[in-house]
């Protein structure tokens, strides 16, 4: 038998001893949040709770087969535990009661892409989104509005209203067709993801089902509660109030997927749901040296809306090194000295997959992969696709490419298929008469008949590269195919204002080159999309360079957080909204978090946005005089510059 009092610290021990009654546990980051529960579910079984009688809800199926695999080592009865997600939990309620509220037994649930194919049909059946409606949102944007209101219990305008309001005019429509996909889904015997978890709730409802549910389930623990979304924290109400045996375990403070309909006034307002609930804080942190932690404790102070704690190290480790802030002049210079650092971290024994850079968006991290790609350092991006794999991106690389090689077929049919009433034969037909020639002249007459727009713009950026030799740069070439690009790409892309800033991004990258040919070849030839392990190298040895969002919950020795600006985190997007700049402030806690022993943050001063050269701000949550390492500078910023932070005699506590 284990003897938890020797195996957990105090707050842990509290944690796992108590069996009735509701309880919170603020799980403070690196703070042993599953070793609780493992020996939770172990002390249930140890004082003779049924393990069917026990009920794990967790956020993916991999975290509760862990942790319940974890308890069974001790005791064979913790594997017999109910573990699972919401989503499989609600498949399993509803095939047992989902006829009582007239669900057919054999329904079938279908996945994202059947749910956009359906959607897709819907609107077709409605006379929307056909060929010609450009201007109708595609079916991926659809079921991510009809999700959204779902899951935030908001109207479909509403979510329109802060989300697309580019489509605000077309909301009747788009309400017709979500009925009319609530109707295909019922003849048809589908349930979506969504709809397993609304039924759920309408099932749970029903006095008598709840009543043997929670006769059945009579201890139930939740991880991760601070993403629940308001659908699965009524669930969890609605489950645990007939005998409130509840245990959610979370941390405010890691709240962060608001924009997915996670909720963080769930993890708050449980205290109130439950009366008498116990709130246990684990403070002491297993991962993080204590200079680490004590810059953590002041983003922590600084949060408006949060339980307290105050993290301290578990270990008596030294305390560690300073976080260290460093502001540059460029974007090429911090992550110049980013590449060094990572460098000379290898060559002091932090192996490069014991290190990561961190960042609000994947567009910040686009200079870092090529200086790492130029360098022959081998690196993995996770958080949405690659900068070169993007459509968008795609899309202009291929106009810049037939004016360095006008043959070159496979860009030409990207460009022309971009055009209405060009499918890939008229595409075919127009490329074969274009190969016929070398000289530009007489593509553009080509292209003219039919296409004006394009074939002037062909000839504005052909004039310009014949000036480059008289010190005209590339980004000027840029500059017109971009102008020309824009309104096509608005009209392709519904979430393109997420996606224009990696406009700015390439523009100044363009800015380093003289020579279209080396930038396409560093560009497409060596992009840092191929990702191979070069040199010395082990495939296994690689950085990780991951949005914030997709690092919550891992951990390095030495984490890079970069582009700590304002206006990029927090988001310039989020500005407007005190609850959205609160979850922003959440996400730069979970990045200061993820370091062990070595935190780095940085910054650059000089930045374009929409084209206008801008002096930078650090992030506002940048705020931590005493824990942060003296600012270092990089490049040619003066202290009239730096002062630009606010009062110029505070930088000295830097």
């Amino acid at each position: 038998m284990i003897n938890f009092k020797e195996e957990l610290n105090n707050s842990q021990f509290r944690a796992v001893q108590k069996i009735d009654g509701p309880m919170l546990v603020i799980a403070g980051a690196g703070s042993g949040k599953t070793r609780v529960i493992e020996y939770r579910v172990l002390n249930l079984i140890e004082k003779e709770i049924a393990p069917e009688a026990i009920l794990l809800l967790t956020f993916t199926r991999r975290a509760a087969n862990e942790m319940l695999a974890r308890a069974a080592r001790h005791n064979a009865l913790c594997a017999r535990v109910d573990g699972g997600t919401f989503h499989s939990f609600a498949y399993k309620i509803l095939k047992h009661y989902g006829e009582r509220i007239l669900i057919p037994r054999n329904f079938s649930v279908i996945d994202q892409g059947d749910a956009e194919n359906a959607i897709q049909k819907c609107a077709l059946s409605l006379g929307f989104g056909g060929k010609g409606d450009k201007k109708f949102p595609k079916k991926d944007t659809l079921l991510g509005i009809i999700s959204a209101s779902i899951n935030k219990e908001l109207s479909l305008e509403e979510i329109i209203l802060d989300e697309y309001p580019h489509f605000l005019e077309l909301v009747s429509k788009i309400e017709a067709v979500k009925d009319g996909f609530q109707k295909y889904k019922r003849e048809m015997g589908y349930l979506d993801y969504d709809d397993l978890l609304v039924f759920l709730k309408k099932i749970l409802r029903d006095d008598l089902i709840r009543e043997k549910l929670t006769q059945k389930y009579k201890y139930i623990m939740v991880d991760e509660y601070q993403d629940t979304n308001l659908l699965q924290g009524d669930i969890v109400y609605l489950l645990a109030i007939g005998h409130k045996n509840i245990m959610i375990v979370g941390d405010d403070a890691q709240s962060i997927y608001g924009f997915r309909g996670a909720r963080h006034e769930n993890i708050m307002q449980f205290p109130d749901r439950f009366e008498n609930c116990e709130i246990i804080k684990l403070e002491e942190n297993y991962r993080s040296t204590q200079a680490i932690l004590d810059m953590a404790n002041v983003v922590l102070k600084n949060m408006e809306v949060r339980f307290e704690k105050k993290l301290r190290a578990a270990t008596k480790q030294a305390t560690g090194e300073k976080p260290q802030f460093t502001y540059f002049k460029n974007p090429y210079e911090e992550v110049e000295w980013i590449a060094d650092k990572m460098e000379e971290l290898k060559n002091r024994g932090v192996k490069f997959k014991e290190q990561a850079a961190l960042f609000r968006a994947t567009y910040v991290s686009i200079p870092l992969q090529a200086e790492l790609t130029r360098r022959n350092i081998p690196f993995d991006v996770f958080g949405g696709l690659k900068f070169y794999e993007t459509a968008h991106i795609r899309d202009v690389l291929a106009h810049l490419r037939v004016l360095e090689n006008p043959k070159d077929e496979l860009a030409w049919v990207r460009i022309l298929t971009l055009i209405d009433g060009v499918g890939e034969k008229t595409a075919e037909k127009i490329i074969a008469e274009i190969k016929q020639y070398n000289e530009w002249s007489r593509m553009i007459q080509i292209l003219k008949t039919e296409m004006n727009e394009l074939s002037e713009m062909f000839s504005v950026t052909n004039n310009k590269q014949q000036m480059i030799n008289d010190k005209e740069r590339v980004s000027d070439i840029l500059e017109v195919v971009l102008n020309y690009y824009k309104p096509i790409f608005r009209e392709k892309f519904d979430d393109w204002r997420t996606r224009i800033n990696d406009f700015e991004v390439i523009k100044q990258m363009s800015e380093r080159y003289d020579s279209l040919e080396q930038m396409l070849a560093d560009f497409v030839i060596d992009s840092p999309h191929k990702q191979i392990a070069w040199g010395t190298n082990k495939e296994d040895d690689k950085l990780t360079l991951s949005t914030i969002h997709s690092a919550k919950g891992l951990e390095w020795g030495a984490v890079y957080l970069i582009g700590a600006i304002d206006g990029v985190l927090p988001s310039n997007m989020t500005l407007d909204n005190d609850d959205e700049i609160e979850e922003e402030h959440r996400l730069f806690y979970v990045a200061v978090t993820r370091a062990k022993k070595h935190l780095f943050l940085s910054m650059h001063k000089m930045g374009r946005n929409m084209g206008v050269t801008q002096f930078n701000a650090p992030s506002r949550f940048v705020s931590a005089p005493n824990v942060l390492e003296k600012l270092e500078i990089g490049g040619m910023a003066t202290r009239k510059e730096i002062a630009r932070w606010g009062d110029e005699d505070g930088i000295e506590n830097y």
